[in-house]
């Protein structure tokens, strides 16, 4: 039983109790034949934080109502949704009271080895069909990833997820006198762009905004900013895969860092960005008051939720040289939502993941909702599900600008363990973050951003050493090399014989 503060108690117990619960409490009609017993409905239970379980139109909530309504009397699946903070929580505590949901999402800072190597959850296999498994793009489940000992434990949630786009405002440049079909593509074109916009604005409108009140966010600008110079892998920020280093001090980042001070020193990033919220930029940028954003695919979609007149384009981020960017990315993912190992109806969980969560239903409700790519790569191509013109562009800079990288759960699943100690390859627990000490460094002139960023990638690179030294003296064999590619070449997606020809 969770354990919070009574406020949260009402809330949360709503997430426990799941898994042991195979029926709805209902005793047998007494007036039925006697020697018959009533079948008992299953209630399953899905606990997470996602968006598409927010409100009762959200596509999780529309095919789970579906579900319910085709399986009558025979399943009944209830949904909780809870803000990020509160479902880690209460989900910790689920767990500590072996109380889990039939299908929960994993803990933030926990992943799919750990979970399965404590036991809390189930393989999927005996429960889904093979053909529900072949729907997925190729990569979609790994060994070491989501799938440990050739069992498979979780699923890709969406397909290619971008993690740097420009966002342009094409009324704003054409009220500036600027090409609103030409966005900037160098470094240069940024800084001019936005300084002419900004000039013409006459302090109401400015060239870039972005969300520094949320700013563990802000190394993805960076990373957007370099990703033609140097190696690239959304979900590392500021991690180089080719020679297990962070990067935060090499003169690619430092010259993108300089580049946002500059343009600081111009006037051309909104005052407000400093400390504004995502939702406040995409209202900003969406009422003409920005003409660019540099931000991860969700913000599209976010956009026409909060601005939807705002007359917008979708690029590639714009790159010091104009070369193409190219980012790295791994369907499937160490984290997911899991099946619970003491859930006593894992025969009707699995038919819900198969036949509404995680069906091709579902997953065309999330590109028709403009929200991202799906991991089937036959509903991506179908433009019929396209939800408005942009979703076309946004298809094709997933497609001509990201590549799969190497994955160091796949060549030495043991690094689960160092990531467990970290917290997370960002090692936020490090502070002040990488976002934090940009925004120090755009707030106060006088700061050396060298000297920061040298002194920040030294912690990093010690935060990663002591966590390898530590999970080594427990007798499990990991180590730098373990998250070293020297053979990854950005340009291309990193495959099996990639691995293998390391190991030679």
């Amino acid at each position: 039983m969770f354990r919070m503060a009574a406020p949260a108690i009402a809330v949360i117990l709503m997430i426990s109790g799941c898994s042991n619960g195979s029926g709805n409490g209902q005793k047998p009609d007494p007036t039925q034949n006697p020697g018959t017993e009533q079948k008992k409905e299953a209630v399953i239970t899905v606990a997470g934080f996602d968006d598409f379980w927010k409100g009762e139109d959200s596509p999780g909530m529309v095919i789970t109502k579906q579900f319910n309504e085709k399986y009558k009397g025979e399943i009944k699946v209830e949904v909780r949704y809870m803000p990020t903070s509160e479902y880690n929580t209460a989900i910790q505590a689920s767990i500590a009271s072996n109380d889990l949901p039939d299908i929960f999402l994993s803990p933030q800072g926990m992943d799919a080895r750990q979970i399965v190597e404590n036991g809390w959850a189930a393989p999927l296999d005996e429960f889904v069909s093979a053909d529900w498994k072949n729907q997925f793009m190729q990569g979609s489940f790994q060994e070491g990833v989501n799938m440990i000992d050739g069992k498979t434990y979780t699923w890709p949630l969406r397909g290619l997820n971008h993690r740097s786009m420009l966002y342009y405002n094409k009324k704003v440049m054409r009220d500036a006198g600027l090409d609103p079909e030409k966005p900037p593509v160098t470094w240069d074109e940024l800084r001019e762009m936005s300084k002419v916009i900004t000039e013409k604005g006459n302090g109401k409108t400015f060239g870039l905004v972005f969300a520094g009140g949320e700013p563990v966010a802000l190394d993805q600008m960076i990373l957007g900013l370099t990703a033609s110079k140097v190696p690239t892998q959304g979900d590392m920020p500021g991690f180089n895969l080719q020679n297990g280093t962070y990067l935060f001090d090499t003169p690619e980042w430092i010259g993108a860092i300089e580049l946002l001070q500059g343009m600081k020193q111009d006037g051309s990033i909104m005052p407000a960005s400093y400390s504004m919220k995502p939702a406040e930029a995409n209202v900003y940028f969406g009422e003409n008051l920005a003409a660019f954003l540099i931000d991860p695919r969700h913000r599209m979609w976010q956009i026409k939720r909060d601005a939807p007149d705002a007359e917008f384009g979708i690029a590639a981020v714009p790159q010091q040289d104009g070369e193409q960017p190219y980012y790295g990315y791994t369907v499937a993912n160490t984290a997911g939502y899991m099946l619970s190992a003491t859930s006593e109806n894992k025969e009707a969980a699995g038919k819900y993941i198969e036949e509404a969560f995680a069906s091709k239903e579902f997953f065309k409700s999330t590109i028709q909702s403009g929200a991202s790519l799906s991991p089937i790569d036959e509903l991506n191509a179908d433009e019929s599900l396209y939800p408005y013109p942009e979703y076309k562009v946004f298809f094709n800079i997933h497609q001509d600008t990201m590549r799969e990288s190497p994955n160091y759960a796949i060549a030495n699943p043991e690094t689960a363990l160092v990531i467990g100690e970290l917290g997370h390859i960002r090692q936020t627990k490090i502070k002040p973050t990488f976002g934090e000490l940009l925004l120090n460094l755009l707030v106060d002139d006088k700061l050396d951003a060298a000297a920061l960023m040298k002194d920040y990638a030294s912690k990093m690179n010690k935060g990663l050493q002591d966590a390898i030294d530590k999970v080594s003296a427990t007798g499990v064999k990991v180590s730098r090399d373990d998250f070293t590619f020297p053979n990854w070449d950005p340009t291309k997606d990193y495959t099996q014989s990639d691995y293998d020809a390391l190991k030679k």
